[in-house]
């Protein structure tokens, strides 16, 4: 054959070779990625453009008698080059085929909504058959709608569950998706496997899938429960795997199994969020007022507000109970703002009962990342309701090291109003001492934790005395809380601890009940002073 008949036909099958390269390259999902597209144009015309100058290296030399070299070169260039295409078509057909299941998945998932598996559970309920259920939920999922669209996201959720069905393969499964939610109904209940199974497809669930031009990056908490004989119903089934999920989500966790406390605890939460949506508008809470007093003499130097709830049936529900409910779910600021207000107005009573002391108002996280209760106190001082004397702004040393930039802008602006300002429960975090350093305040009120298990020569003892030397040595008064008998009370005054708070000086009260108490110890101390 002519050689160069063989130079036409070897260019024709190289340049047919690079076109259908270059649509596949074009169509495959896993080489969308512009720079990964780039490289591979590059090295296809390299290719071809080597092929060109070996054909005028051959063409210059005149190398007829070489005929079969040229050819076995030639050819060997040309099924590297068909190679090429052979792969990018097996490529092309996967990922077709993939493609295609995702849509098929798609169109049934119209199908698989709640009622369809909850008769699956009540049915396994009825028999008493055992078995498992967990649920994975895409947290992120409203921000990948936001970046693409519904119909996109329900193709990404499709693909995770063919990746969730490849890694459950051979074992008894049924599995569910609907929104954000993929439902695997299992007859396993061995939690060891259930465990190793769910964070096996966490692993898988939170590498990118990339979906057209884009990758996603999925955001999956996942929650189990196992069936057990008191469960009856698949609601009940459902709403256990649901905790578990929650669960899971708050604490950080990749994977949790239900829990019967942590149900307990949830359910509790519930019901005193249920309360908090009318307590707040309705100001169903009452201040309590716990004295604080000079170590020396026992004299008055101010109160600490309490913020009490009280319940119809007489009960109280209790500040550690619903004030992290009211923080979490965006109550705390309007407390805040009724505790500052009714602390105004009982200011007032006070001030008629010539009771001129300072009062503690306790501040959350929250409201130390924006001006409203700046605002509130600044209208209160314009309007002379208050002095700054008046008030003494108490925050915690964990809400500090929250956010340390916004305490140290939003106390400087207190402190520029001219109110004291407290770190309250002093020695309970972690970097008490970084806080001394960067703020500035006007006293410290050591946590009862230290005070209470103190006695001369154990840690505890070593950390209040020495709290109270570096406190003086930094300009700031100590009030010791949690006082509850006269020894402790006696070996804080030898420490030079400035204020005692606690039973042992009186329990919180009303506002009337702490005025009268008041009356009658500044009358006491009226007659000591002139005896």
């Amino acid at each position: 054959m002519d050689i160069d008949v063989l130079f036409i036909l070897f260019t024709i099958i190289n340049v047919m070779a690079l076109l259908c390269s270059a649509y596949f390259i074009y169509k495959i999902e896993v080489i969308k990625n512009g720079l990964i597209r780039t490289v591979f144009a590059g090295v296809f015309c390299s290719y071809f453009v080597s092929f060109v100058y070996l054909e005028e290296y051959v063409f210059s030399h005149e190398i007829a008698d070489s005929l079969d070299n040229i050819i076995l070169v030639f050819s060997t260039v040309s099924i590297q080059m068909l190679f090429f295409v052979l792969w990018f078509m097996y490529r092309f057909i996967n990922q077709f085929t993939l493609i295609e299941k995702i849509n098929i998945e798609h169109r049934k998932s119209l199908h698989n909504k709640k009622d369809i598996y909850q008769k699956l559970i009540d049915k396994k309920i009825a028999l008493k058959i055992p078995f498992s259920i967990t649920k994975i939920k895409v947290v992120n999922y409203r921000k990948l709608i936001d970046v693409s669209s519904y119909k996109v996201f329900k193709k990404v959720l499709s693909y995770s569950v063919l990746m969730i069905k490849r890694e459950l393969k051979n074992k008894h499964i049924d599995l569910y998706y609907e929104d954000n939610e993929i439902v695997i109904i299992s007859y396993s209940t061995d939690k060891i496997l259930i465990e190793k199974v769910a964070n096996k497809i966490h692993k898988q669930l939170i590498s990118p899938i990339l979906m057209g031009d884009r990758n996603f990056l999925l955001q999956p908490v996942i929650g189990c429960a196992v069936y057990t004989d008191e469960i009856k119903s698949s609601e009940e089934m459902l709403k256990r795997v649901d905790i578990a999920c929650y669960k899971a989500k708050k604490l950080g966790l990749v994977f949790d199994f239900y829990s019967y406390q942590y149900a307990k605890s949830i359910n509790e939460e519930l019901r005193i969020l249920d309360k908090l949506v009318y307590a707040v508008p309705n100001s169903e809470f009452e201040l309590y007022y716990q004295p604080i007093v000079n170590s020396i003499d026992k004299t008055i130097h101010g109160y600490e507000a309490l913020i009490r709830w009280p319940q119809k049936d007489g009960t109280m529900i209790p500040p550690d109970q619903f004030i992290l409910v009211a923080e979490n779910n965006n109550f705390i600021k309007g407390i805040t703002e009724w505790v500052v207000r009714q602390v105004a107005r009982d200011i007032q009573r006070f001030k008629m009962e010539n009771i001129h002391h300072q009062v503690h108002i306790n501040i959350s996280t929250l409201d130390l990342h924006d001006n409203d209760l700046y605002i509130q106190l600044s209208d209160l001082l314009i309007n002379r309701i208050i002095e700054p004397s008046d008030v003494v702004l108490e925050v915690t040393e964990s809400a500090l090291m929250s956010d340390i930039d916004a305490a140290y802008l939003m106390l400087s602006k207190f402190s520029e109003l001219g109110f004291y300002i407290s770190i309250d429960d002093f020695g309970t975090g972690f970097s008490s001492l970084s806080l001394l350093r960067i703020l500035t305040f006007n006293q410290i009120k050591i946590d009862q934790s230290f005070i209470r298990n103190m006695s001369i020569g154990n840690s505890d003892y070593a950390i209040v005395a020495s709290t109270i030397y570096l406190a003086h040595s930094l300009g700031c008064n100590v009030v010791a809380e949690g006082v509850e008998d006269q020894s402790l009370f006696n070996e804080l005054r030898e420490l030079g601890c400035d204020y005692i708070q606690g039973y042992f000086i009186h329990k919180p009260q009303d506002l009337t009940t702490m005025i009268h108490w008041s009356l009658k110890q500044m009358e006491k101390e009226k007659l000591s002073s002139i005896a």
